[in-house]
């Protein structure tokens, strides 16, 4: 359980700071460029609203790499929600926490208490928890749009939460 319980934190770790290693440069100079106001990331967690921050900045964003398509957004107070999909082709359905050998993770973090509530290969083993689901439904190269939902589970305190009517709407970095 403790080799569980460092994986989960070194998985949430590492998510943090690969998706928080967004560009701040906003002038590209393109219709639709990064930074425009229109994007967004909503979601209920067990049942409470939560929206990534719209003032005094839009805390959402996404970048896609190496066939890895990462989207985080955040709330004022430092919570986020993030999500990186292995393997990206586009507009499809994408799975987390359902095998050992899906790298996709979805993940809830939260600054006060510092916790974390994932789905991804590790809490796959636990066979208990819903697999996650991703659906992007447009990504036009500049802007990636989708829902998702998950039962994100937290190795420390064996605690879930249940995120549900997630929808997002990001800029690419």
């Amino acid at each position: 359980m403790r080799n569980l319980k460092q994986l989960m934190l070194f998985v949430m770790i590492g998510s943090l700071i690969t998706l928080t290693s967004c560009s701040s440069d906003d002038d590209n100079g393109g219709d639709n460029g990064g930074g425009n106001g229109n994007e967004f990331l909503t979601a209920k967690i067990d049942g409470a609203d939560f929206a990534a921050s719209q003032s005094p900045a839009v805390i959402v964003g996404a970048q896609s790499t190496n066939g890895i398509l990462a989207v985080q957004g955040g709330d004022n107070n430092g919570n986020t929600i993030n999500f990186a999909i292995q393997n990206y082709n586009g507009v499809g359905t994408y799975t987390t926490g359902d095998n050992l050998t899906n790298a996709n993770l979805i993940q809830y973090l939260q600054i006060s208490p510092v916790a974390g509530w994932a789905s991804n290969l590790a809490t796959a083993a636990l066979g208990t928890l819903n697999p996650g689901t991703i659906e992007i439904t447009s990504d036009d190269g500049t802007t990636v749009e989708g829902t998702f939902s998950f039962d994100g589970y937290n190795a420390d305190d064996m605690t879930t939460k249940v995120v549900t009517q997630g929808s997002f709407k990001a800029i690419f970095d």
